[in-house]
């Protein structure tokens, strides 16, 4: 019996929390139809550019789906670079190439599929060579995609540790002491967010210095250029954190947030070729920070850009880290006793 009471006891508190409830589930549907979505068959179709192809050869490529072009040796590795085209297959010197831009898992393997079996079947025993104009064909899955684990990290340890922050510090009771002082709410929203912002802009620094100098991941670009990309990140996950730290009245409530807001920036944040995803889905990594830290730091450390280059990704971070700190200071007002 006094087991039953406990069970009872139990059950009656997870109905009583809709959050929890709804974690247990609604969140794990939410996250593996998303998983389906993008792992599943997307039914992405590749476009090639060719140059000195046998004829047999592009017709069979075109048979399997492939939009083929033709083009010439040196307007090709242009398509390619612009993004026209996913790749470029050409022979030079009697040897067959493929040319990608970089490695991206979806692309590469839907274009070496089509041509090697079309190879296979009018031309065996050919060899073909693959080539990519950002990184090469024997990196590491570390050196090609390394840039993705520094923006997920940084983000998901930046918006845990700043959200547990700030609702202790409101279950402590120091928010509203630090209220009764003539102290203005932006004041308060920019002290704290540069507090934390601190000592998320120090663990940037120090996770780039530990991936170039111990990990020894290949960063192209400045390495000033990409501590600027993860700081960015870093204050737009302290004032994310702040603000679904409003909704928590208490640390395991934040630890709730991680599979809503932390695990689909995961999976937008370029692991998966967006450009691929059906139902237009890749448009919704246009709402998630991430996306832009990770597509800022593969043009800094994989093709070496300048900080022209990535302004818009800047930009961006800075509308997140605005918005939201805009969020916190209107929610000082609505959710604390002034």
């Amino acid at each position: 019996m006094k087991i039953l009471f406990i069970i009872k006891r139990i059950i009656r508190q997870i109905v009583n929390d809709k959050r929890s409830l709804g974690l247990i589930l609604v969140v794990p549907l939410f996250l593996l139809s998303l998983i389906f979505l993008l792992l599943g068959d997307s039914g992405y179709k590749a476009k090639i550019a060719v140059s000195g192809i046998p004829l047999a050869i592009s017709d069979k490529i075109t048979a399997q789906g492939v939009t083929v072009t033709q083009t010439s040796l040196s307007d090709g590795r242009a398509l390619v670079n612009n993004k026209t085209v996913d790749a470029f297959f050409y022979i030079e010197d009697n040897q067959m190439n493929l040319l990608f831009e970089s490695n991206d898992a979806v692309k590469t393997g839907v274009v070496t599929k089509s041509i090697q079996t079309a190879i296979k079947e009018l031309s065996p025993g050919s060899f073909m060579k693959a080539e990519f104009i950002y990184g090469k064909s024997d990196d590491s899955m570390f050196n090609s995609l390394g840039y993705i684990m520094l923006g997920i990290i940084s983000f998901f340890i930046v918006f845990i540790i700043a959200g547990i922050s700030f609702v202790r510090e409101r279950t402590n009771q120091t928010m509203e002491r630090l209220m009764m002082t003539p102290v203005k709410r932006w004041e308060v929203v920019c002290g704290y967010t540069l507090g934390f912002g601190f000592f998320a802009a120090l663990q940037s620094i120090i996770l780039i210095a530990f991936v170039k100098w111990v990990l020894k991941m290949p960063i192209a670009g400045s390495v000033l250029t990409t501590g600027l990309i993860m700081i960015l990140l870093s204050l737009s996950a302290v004032c994310i954190g702040a603000f679904f730290s409003i909704f928590s009245n208490n640390e395991f409530q934040i630890m709730q947030f991680i599979p809503v807001v932390v695990v689909p920036q995961i999976f937008f944040s370029g692991l998966i070729s967006l450009d691929t995803l059906p139902f237009h889905l890749g448009m919704i990594s246009r709402i998630m920070p991430v996306y832009y830290a990770c597509d800022a730091l593969k043009g800094v450390a994989i093709k070496g850009e300048g900080l022209l280059s990535i302004l818009p990704d800047i930009t961006a971070l800075l509308v997140f880290i605005v918005i939201f700190s805009c969020f916190n200071t209107v929610a000082l007002k609505k959710f604390r006793r002034i």
